[in-house]
C-alpha cells in the first residue's frame, strides 16, 4: 500500500468519480471520460456508447444516483502501478417512470507509482 495512502479520502474521491463518470456516460461526454479512465477502458466505453446510440437514436440517458456506498476491497502492487478494487453499491434510477433499484459494481482503479497520473478507472464489473 502506498505510504501516503488515505483510505477515507480515496473512497470519497472514488464516490465523486462514480457520480462524475455516470453523468459523463449519460451525456456521451468523451472528454470527461478520457480524463478519468485508462486508454483501454475508454476504448471499451466508447464502443458501448456507440452501441447505445444505435439503439436509442442518440437520446441521452439520465441516471439518478439515489444512494451510494463505497468499500475498499484491497490494493495490489502490480509493479509499475497500484491497483485498487472498490465495491460500489446503493440505489440507482435510470428510468424516470420507475423507483430506484439496487446495484453493486466493482471498479478497478490504477495509479502509476511514478506519480505521472492520479487514479484512473481501469475496469468495471456489475455484480447484479
Amino acid at each position: 500500500m502506498p505510504a501516503d495512502f488515505d483510505a477515507s479520502a480515496f473512497l470519497s474521491d472514488a464516490k465523486y468519480a462514480f457520480t462524475t463518470l455516470q453523468a459523463a456516460w449519460d451525456k456521451n461526454d468523451i472528454s470527461t471520460l478520457r480524463t478519468m479512465m485508462t486508454d483501454e477502458m475508454l476504448t471499451e466505453i466508447r464502443q458501448q456508447l456507440q452501441e447505445r446510440e444505435q439503439h436509442t437514436g442518440g437520446a441521452h440517458n439520465h441516471t439518478e444516483v439515489a444512494a451510494l456506498d463505497a468499500k475498499l476491497l484491497g490494493i495490489e502492487d502490480t509493479g509499475s502501478e497500484w491497483m485498487a478494487s472498490v465495491e460500489f453499491s446503493g440505489m440507482i434510477k435510470e428510468d424516470p417512470s420507475q423507483s430506484p433499484g439496487p446495484f453493486r459494481e466493482v471498479w478497478n482503479m490504477t495509479k502509476p507509482k511514478d506519480g505521472t497520473a492520479g487514479w484512473l478507472v481501469a475496469g468495471l464489473q456489475a455484480l447484479n
